[in-house]
């Protein structure tokens, strides 16, 4: 199965919670994506807590493939942005990113966070 893991679930594995040991299994039996948008809040929650994003990053490029905005991306963004919205009016920019991602991926989203609950290709950790 082909895996997005999302900023959430990134950080629930680095720091080592039972959630973290769902994603680690996930890191062993899939093909794993992370998205550039998932560095990017990565990078501001390690600048935030004083973490070394570096190593985080290093780990994060050895164990998945990172994938960046495609012109496809860029064509089908807005629809699903505005859709996504009118589901949960807190979905944010960077979520919908990931979703898109997702689509044109053909991949699930690993994920603890709650504006992906409802959408089918959400695999919402608990």
């Amino acid at each position: 199965m082909r895996v997005i893991i999302d900023t959430s679930a990134w950080i629930e594995y680095f720091q080592g919670s039972k959630e973290g040991e769902t994603v680690n299994q996930y890191l062993k039996d899939n093909e794993i994506i992370t998205t550039v948008v998932t560095l990017l809040e990565l990078s501001y929650k390690a600048d935030k807590e004083g973490w070394n994003i570096k190593d985080y990053l290093n780990f994060i490029k050895l164990k998945s493939n990172v994938v960046g905005i495609k012109e496809s991306s860029i064509l089908q963004f807005g629809k699903l942005y505005n859709e996504a919205r009118k589901r949960e009016k807190s979905f944010g920019f960077a979520d919908a990113i990931i979703l898109l991602t997702s689509n044109l991926e053909k991949a699930q989203i690993l994920t603890k966070d709650l504006h992906f609950k409802g959408f089918d290709n959400a695999i919402m950790l608990k």
